[in-house]
């Protein structure tokens, strides 16, 4: 089954949906001297799936360049000379140990945290800011609706919403202040988001110049700096986007995505 968008869905004219479909994949493949297109999935596993499918219809790759979107977005912050260097979780979970003991040792610190016994658990605090950087990218446009619709929920769940929050803001503000790197790879998709609209594409073009089109795969979900990156790029590069979510979830997903793309400046973050 495909999804494909109409005139009238808002949705960008270089962007097509599709629910599924990803035989159409297949039909693009030729014998090239350089690939044309960027073959995108966060799950390495549907990359080797795809590729080993490719092997058993004895299709040619040349056309494509698979990749998982922090490498692509390595890639491109490379072209534009900035740091790639990031923190991985063992370390970022280390760093919120540290940054929870010095809280608990000073009363006047003013880090929200949630309550509840695993309040003070590195894990279950990384968890919660992995989250909110999953929904909101700490776009500034993000966290205020975040913000509005958990003053809608009936108490407590209000405070609950709007406690996680606090909490995901607060503890990625601390992370900042511990170290130079980025926080996490998925801060590297901000700042590639960031270069690619602060350059007009041009630092998009030096990394990828003969990309013409990029195909994300295999998605349940998308996330809201896969979502940034998407409308970054159809916003200033000549690259066509499909994107091709899985069945079950994919036709929500595919109605969402107006209101998804519908914020201004992608890669803005709220800390600025």
């Amino acid at each position: 089954m495909e999804g494909t968008r109409t005139h009238h869905d808002g949705i960008p004219d270089r962007l097509t949906l599709h629910v599924g479909d990803e035989g159409r994949l297949f039909e693009r493949a030729r014998t090239r001297s350089r690939p044309n297109e960027l073959v995108v999935s966060p799950v390495e596993l549907h990359q080797r799936n795809v590729q080993r499918r490719l092997r058993e219809a004895r299709l040619p790759k040349d056309a494509f360049r698979f990749e998982d979107p922090v490498g692509i977005c390595v890639r491109v912050l490379e072209a534009a000379e900035r740091s790639t260097a990031a923190v991985d979780r063992v370390d970022r979970l280390s760093l919120i140990r540290s940054v929870l003991d010095a809280a608990a040792a000073d009363d006047s610190t003013d880090l929200p945290l949630p309550t509840g016994t695993a309040s003070r658990d590195p894990r279950h605090i990384e968890q919660i800011r992995t989250e909110v950087e999953a929904i909101t990218n700490f776009h500034p446009e993000r966290s205020a609706a975040w913000t509005e619709t958990a003053g809608e929920i009936d108490a407590p769940i209000d405070d609950e919403a709007a406690a996680l929050l606090d909490a995901g803001f607060g503890i990625e503000r601390e992370l900042r202040g511990q170290t130079a790197k980025a926080v996490s790879e998925t801060a590297l998709v901000r700042r590639a988001t960031r270069s690619i609209a602060a350059t007009n594409g041009s630092s998009w073009a030096e990394a990828y110049p003969d990309i013409e089109r990029l195909t994300l795969l295999g998605l349940s979900s998308l996330s809201a700096p896969h979502t940034d990156l998407v409308n970054a790029l159809l916003a200033a590069t000549s690259v066509t986007v499909h994107v091709h979510f899985r069945e079950g979830s994919g036709e929500y997903l595919r109605r969402r995505i107006p209101d998804l793309l519908a914020v201004a400046d992608p890669g803005t973050e709220a800390f600025e």
